[in-house]
C-alpha cells in the first residue's frame, strides 16, 4: 500500500531536472510511474510502487499513483468517468464529493448516510459527464430508524444538493435504489423495509420497479408475490445492470440462498437457472449484458481471536475464484480455480468496455488484483494488494485505462495491446 504521507515538493524539481537531462535518460526515467498529490520522500514512494507493476509483461502497465484529499479514507472510493473527481460515502461521516487534486473543491454532505444492509453496492453514481453524483438521503431518528422513504438528489463537489422529484408508489415508500448507467434510470424497491421505520409499518405488497429518478416516474412495477417462484424480498443481496443501444434496461438481481432473477424492460421478471450459492455474491454483467462474471469469495477457514490471543493456524481452501456464465441459460463458460491461504472476501469485479478483460480480486499466498481474459478466464497479469482497505476496481469509459482505489490512494494503469 502506498503511504499517503509520502512524496513531496521535490516532484516538481525532479520533473524539471529530467527535462534538462539527455533525451535517452529522460525517456527512461519518465517511464517510471507518476506520483501525484503526495508529500514526503519520493524515492520511498517509487520503491513502494514496484509491487504494483503487473506481472508478467502484458496489456496493463502501472502509470500513476495519486494521494486523494479524503479525510476519513477508509471506505470504497469511486472516481468520476473523466478521472478528475471522486466520491466516497459512510453511514456516519456522510457523502464526500471532491476533486482528486488537493487544490480542487470538495464537500462533505452531513446527511444521514444510507448503506444497504444486504448489498455491496452503494446508492450513489456519477453522471456520465462527471458533473454531479446521483444519490439519496433519508430522514432518520437518533436511533437510526427511518422516518420516511429515500429521497433522490444530485450532489456536487461545491456543496450543491439538488432534490430530484419524489419517487412514490401505492405499495410503500422507496426503500432501495440501484442506479443504471448514470442517467437517472434505476432499479428500485418499494414497501420492503417496514420494520426499519418508526413507527413500524406493514409491507403487504413488496414491489420492485424500474424508475426514472430525474423525471420522478415509475416506468414499470411488479409485486414480488406475482413472480413465479418468487424470491423473499428480505433476502435481496445484489444487483447489476446494463442499458443496450436502444436504451432498454437489463437488471440481474441475486437473492439468498440461490435465486437469480433477470428483468428485461418491457418483459416480466424471470428466475434463471444460475446455480451459485455464494452467500454474499459480488458480480458484474458483461457490457453486452449476455454474460455475468461471478466472484467466489474463496477464503481460508479458521478462528478469529481477539485481544491478542493466539489462534490455531488457518485451514487453506481450494475452489472457485471466479466464473463466467451465460445469463439466460446459466451455462458455465469458464471457471477460475485456486487456493486461499487467508481470510478473504471478493470485491465487485470490473469489465472493460470492449468485454475483452476483467479486473478481479483474488486470494492465493497473498491478496492480488488480477487482469483476466473474458474469453477463457486465464490470468494475464496480477499485482499484490495485501493490506489494502476496501479496494474498488474500474476501467475508464474508453477502455484505455484501469484504476484501483484504496482509502486515500488511487492507482491508474494504461491498457495497451497484449505482449
Amino acid at each position: 500500500m502506498i503511504p499517503s504521507s509520502e512524496i513531496g515538493e521535490q516532484a516538481l524539481f525532479i520533473s524539471t531536472l529530467l527535462a534538462a537531462l539527455s533525451p535517452s535518460f529522460a525517456s527512461a526515467a519518465m517511464a517510471s510511474p507518476e506520483v501525484i498529490g503526495c508529500t514526503g520522500d519520493w524515492t520511498k514512494i517509487l520503491e513502494a510502487l514496484k509491487p504494483l507493476e503487473p506481472k508478467p509483461a502484458g496489456p496493463m502497465r502501472l502509470s500513476a499513483s495519486r494521494c486523494l484529499p479524503i479525510v476519513h479514507g477508509r471506505d470504497p472510493v469511486y472516481p468520476s468517468p473523466d478521472g478528475r473527481k471522486a466520491f466516497t460515502s459512510h453511514a456516519i461521516d456522510g457523502l464526500w464529493v471532491g476533486s482528486v487534486d488537493r487544490a480542487g473543491a470538495n464537500y462533505t454532505f452531513p446527511l444521514h448516510g444510507f448503506t444497504s444492509l444486504w448489498t455491496p453496492t452503494v446508492p450513489f453514481e456519477w453522471l456520465p459527464d462527471s458533473s454531479a453524483v446521483l444519490g439519496v438521503a433519508q430522514d432518520k431518528d437518533r436511533s437510526g430508524f427511518a422516518l420516511g422513504g429515500l429521497q433522490p438528489y444530485l450532489f456536487t463537489e461545491t456543496g450543491g444538493q439538488t432534490p430530484l422529484p419524489v419517487l412514490t408508489h401505492p405499495n410503500g415508500p422507496l426503500d432501495d435504489i440501484f442506479w443504471i448507467g448514470g442517467t437517472g434510470l434505476a432499479f428500485a424497491t418499494f414497501g420492503t423495509r417496514g420494520s426499519y421505520y418508526r413507527p413500524e409499518h406493514e409491507d403487504p405488497h413488496p414491489t420492485i420497479a424500474l424508475v426514472d429518478a430525474k423525471a420522478g416516474r415509475v416506468l414499470d412495477a411488479v409485486e414480488i408475490a406475482t413472480i413465479p417462484t418468487p424470491p423473499d424480498y428480505r433476502h435481496f443481496v445484489a444487483a447489476s445492470s446494463r442499458v443496450d443501444r436502444s436504451g432498454r434496461v437489463r437488471v440481474l438481481t441475486a437473492w439468498r440462498p440461490d435465486i437469480w432473477m433477470l428483468w428485461d424492460q418491457g418483459e416480466k421478471p424471470r428466475i434463471l437457472p444460475i446455480h451459485n450459492k455464494i452467500k454474499h455474491p459480488r458480480y458484474t454483467l458483461s457490457m453486452d449484458g449476455n454474460k455475468v462474471l461471478i466472484m467466489g469469495n474463496l477464503s481460508a477457514t479458521g478462528w478469529i481471536c481477539e485481544f491478542g490471543n493466539p489462534c490455531p493456524p488457518l485451514t487453506p481452501q481450494s475452489g472457485m475464484i471466479a466464473e463466467l456464465r451465460e445469463v439466460v441459460s446459466g451455462r458455465l463458460i469458464w471457471s477460475l480455480t485456486g487456493k486461499a491461504y487467508d481470510f478473504f472476501i471478493s470485491r465487485v469485479p470490473a469489465i472493460s468496455p470492449d468485454d475483452r478483460y476483467a479486473l478481479i480480486t483474488m486470494q492465493s499466498e497473498k491478496e492480488y488484483v488480477a487482469l483476466v481474459s473474458m474469453t477463457d478466464g486465464s490470468v494475464l497479469q496480477r499485482f499484490e494488494i495485501s493490506g489494502w482497505a476496501s479496494p474498488t476496481l474500474g476501467f475508464s469509459p474508453d477502455g484505455k485505462e484501469a484504476w484501483i482505489t484504496s482509502g486515500s490512494e488511487m492507482v491508474t494503469f494504461t491498457i495497451g495491446t497484449q505482449q
